[in-house]
């Protein structure tokens, strides 16, 4: 049984719920090379996701964009509605 109260925390200003993981135009380039073109995910809490795709494609610097272990050009990123880039977050709460 849900808790009304943890429902709301889940939901927007709107009443829609927050994605887990929301990536919003997200680039990433090493030199010439744009390996990450605009991405755009959202990913809700149960949901299950498999990156697939071909060596060299840019499933591993996803990954390591959402763990704030590459640095991204362009874009945004928030988990459980918490912005990665913002100054203020502690990354280590947001990875735990």
């Amino acid at each position: 049984m849900c808790n009304t109260d943890e429902k709301a925390n889940d939901m927007d200003f709107a009443g829609r719920m927050i994605a887990m993981i929301q990536v919003n135009n997200l680039k990433k380039s090493f030199g010439s090379l744009q390996v990450l073109k605009g991405v755009d995910l959202q990913i809700q809490q149960g949901d299950v996701v498999v990156l697939i795709g071909a060596s060299g494609s840019g499933k591993s610097t996803l990954l390591r964009c959402l763990n704030f272990l590459e640095l991204y050009d362009e874009g945004h990123i928030s988990i459980e509605g918490q912005a990665i880039h913002a100054t203020k977050t502690d990354l280590n709460k947001v990875r735990a």
